[in-house]
Formats: C-alpha cells, sequence, structure tokens
C-alpha cells in the first residue's frame, strides 16, 4: 500500500524537520486513506463504511487544530494511528476476491429467497437490471453480476461477449459453456426460470463477415448460428428449467461512428434484415420446442429496416432505458412476479 509509505515518510520528514509540518499537503493524505477505504466499500455494510468515513474526516480535523498550535508530537502520533489502521486492512489482492465473493453470495441468496428470473448471456443482460449503461460486478469464475436497481424480479448475470454460435463449444475465449454448468451447479436452483440473451453479436459482428469467407448468403450463416443457439435452449429445457429466450435488438445506425469496442459488418438495413429472420426463425424454432421467445426488435426499426435510434443507449449498441416502455408489456404478457 503506497499510502503506509507515504505516512511513514512524513513521519519521518516531521520528526527530522518540526516546522515543515505547516508545509504537508494534508488534505491530499486524507484523500489517499479515503481512497484506501473506497477501495475495501464491498467489504462493508453500508452504514458501517460511512461511520468510518465520517470517523477519518473527524480525524482529520483533530489534525487541522494540532498543526494551528503546532503540537507537534500528537500530530506524529495521530499519523501513527492512520498507519496502524490501515495497515490492517486487507490487502487488495485479497480484498477483491472477498468482495467477489459477498456479492456471489448475497446474488446467490437473493435468488432462492426471491425466486427471482435468471437472465444470462452477453453484454444485453444489463437491460434487464435497470441501468442505463453498462454496470458489472465480478463475482467469480468470470461471471459478472448486474446491480439491479429496479423492482423488477431479475437477478442478471453477465458471462462476457458470448457468441450464439459458441454456447455449446467448450475452450472458447469466453468459456460461455464452462460458466453455464457452474452456475447450474453452483447458483440457478432447479426448475428456476432462466432468460438467455445471445446473438446480437454474431448479427452485427459475423454474419456478413461469413458470407464473404463461406461464401453463403446471410441465411444460411443465420441458419447455422440457429442450429447452436437452439441446441443449448433444448439443454436447458431438459434440466428441468423454465427456458425463455430474449431475441437480439436492432443493430447500429449507419451514421453511428466506428467504435473499436462495438465492431460491425454488413450495413445497417442488413445487419437489420440478417436480425429479422434470426428472430422470425428462432421464434417458430423456440415454439416447436415450447420455449418462449420473447422479442422487441420488430418495434425498434422501420419498414425499411432503419433502426429506430431513441431506444439505443449512449453507446449506439445497447439498449436504453427508454425501451422499458416497450418490454414491459412483453414481460408482463409471458413473465411470472410481473
Amino acid at each position: 500500500m503506497k499510502t503506509l509509505e507515504i505516512i511513514l515518510r512524513l513521519i519521518n520528514i516531521i520528526q527530522s524537520n518540526p516546522s515543515s509540518i505547516q508545509q504537508i499537503p494534508w488534505e491530499d493524505l486524507k484523500l489517499c486513506i479515503i481512497t484506501e477505504l473506497e477501495c475495501r466499500r464491498d467489504l462493508y455494510p453500508s452504514d458501517q463504511f460511512h461511520s468510518i468515513k465520517e470517523l477519518i474526516q473527524t480525524r482529520f480535523l483533530t489534525l487541522k487544530k494540532l498543526l494551528s498550535i503546532p503540537d507537534v508530537p500528537a500530530a506524529i502520533n495521530l499519523l501513527n494511528e492512520f498507519f496502524f489502521a490501515i495497515q490492517f486492512l486487507p490487502n487488495a489482492e485479497y480484498t477483491n476476491a472477498i468482495a467477489e465473493e459477498a456479492r456471489y453470495n448475497e446474488a446467490c441468496l437473493n435468488h432462492y429467497l426471491n425466486n427471482t428470473i435468471i437472465v444470462l448471456g452477453d453484454s444485453h443482460v444489463n437491460f434487464f437490471s435497470g441501468n442505463e449503461t453498462l454496470s458489472f460486478l465480478p463475482i467469480g469464475n468470470g461471471i459478472d453480476i448486474c446491480p439491479n436497481i429496479t423492482s423488477n424480479p431479475f437477478t442478471v448475470l453477465h458471462l462476457g461477449p458470448c457468441l450464439a454460435y459458441n454456447c455449446n463449444k467448450l475452450n472458447t475465449s469466453t468459456l460461455f459453456h464452462e460458466k453455464v454448468d457452474f452456475l447450474c451447479n453452483n447458483f440457478i436452483k432447479p426448475n428456476a426460470y432462466i432468460i438467455c440473451c445471445l446473438g446480437e453479436i454474431d448479427l452485427r459482428v459475423h454474419v456478413f463477415r461469413q458470407t464473404e469467407i463461406q461464401h453463403k448468403t446471410y441465411k444460411e450463416i443465420v441458419d447455422d448460428i440457429l442450429a447452436e443457439y437452439l441446441f443449448f435452449l433444448v439443454s436447458l429445457k431438459k434440466q428441468g428449467y423454465h427456458v425463455f429466450c430474449w431475441g437480439p435488438i436492432a443493430s447500429q445506425k449507419e451514421i453511428c461512428p466506428i467504435d473499436p469496442s462495438f465492431p460491425r459488418t454488413g450495413s445497417e438495413t442488413e445487419r437489420n434484415m440478417a436480425t429479422a429472420y434470426f428472430t422470425q426463425q428462432l421464434s417458430l424454432q423456440c415454439q416447436q420446442h415450447d420455449i418462449v421467445f420473447l422479442s422487441i426488435f420488430d418495434q425498434m426499426i422501420t419498414d425499411d429496416f432503419h433502426t429506430i435510434e431513441e431506444y439505443l443507449s449512449a453507446d449506439h449498441c445497447h439498449l436504453s432505458q427508454h425501451a422499458v416502455t416497450l418490454a414491459m408489456p412483453v414481460w408482463k404478457k409471458y413473465l411470472p412476479s410481473f
């Protein structure tokens, strides 16, 4: 911890040159100490965290009075107090693991006690949490929880930039298959309701790239993706879960600047035409297997397959919370707890 080194150095400076006590940037030191505490915020209940923070503020007010006298020995004693207090904080390398475990336990307990609906998939799961911007907190095993800021009964789990095409494969870059296995064995309760959210990345990035590589039509590429995705959905259903599928949303506008974080191939209308086909076919296939398909895609595009931008967030890729007005009637019609 750099703050410990700073405090020790300040003590040595003051002991060797007491007059320097007036030139030391004490506000900066206070900021360092509070930052050390902020890094461990998840370790404390909210009330306790704020009490500790107020205590630090109070002790710095005491330090300010000591400097006005000045009382050098008392100021050094107070610095020693800060040193020992920080020294007994958990090291940052352990703090993250402790915080992840705490978030995991809290989310799992909430799911079991309140019978929440699991939402799992790529970054588009964030929409279900009520957050306008992406908000992922690690809970271990490469899985994130999206803090739910609404009263909606969802437990929102982000498994990385996963592809529908790869959802049945082991040892992919996102380890989606392994993460789902872990959740089914350790987190998701038997007979739970699960909403799966995959496909937007396939459609935005890969479909029209693969049409060129494989010399196939976009419908043939989409059919290949759907074969993998449906197999995954059916396999979840066979485990006893109530499986739902959330369809991909409309694609980025053509006028949206290229963002390396959200690459794309094909034009806006081409991607939306592929998404329309994906949506139509997946809906039919889900119906054949008694899986409920949920989608607001048709309400997000014009008749000529352009995206209605008002439903996209500031990153031009994910759903804005403005789209809740479209989603809520669908949720109320098909999901429990609404």
